[in-house]
């Protein structure tokens, strides 16, 4: 199954996409803190919308974390 990560500012501004057409990619959790690039983010939520049994889009709502590890 295709999945698709939007990734979102908490303004509802996307900041990135991330296409994993082999499901490798591990579905983010709330609380968590991720890396994109040099972006440091926090996760606030998760939703997810299926657009057929082919493709999922999943929705990462995050905010910029600040700091180190």
């Amino acid at each position: 199954m295709a999945r698709v990560f939007k990734f979102i500012d908490v303004s509802g501004c996307e900041m990135h996409t991330i296409k994993d057409p082999d499901d490798k990619l591990p579905v983010p959790t709330s609380k968590q803190i991720i890396s994109i690039g040099s972006s440091r983010m926090q996760v606030e939520s998760v939703t997810t919308l299926g657009d057929s049994e082919a493709s999922s889009v999943y929705f990462v709502r995050v905010r910029t974390s600040v700091g180190t590890k």
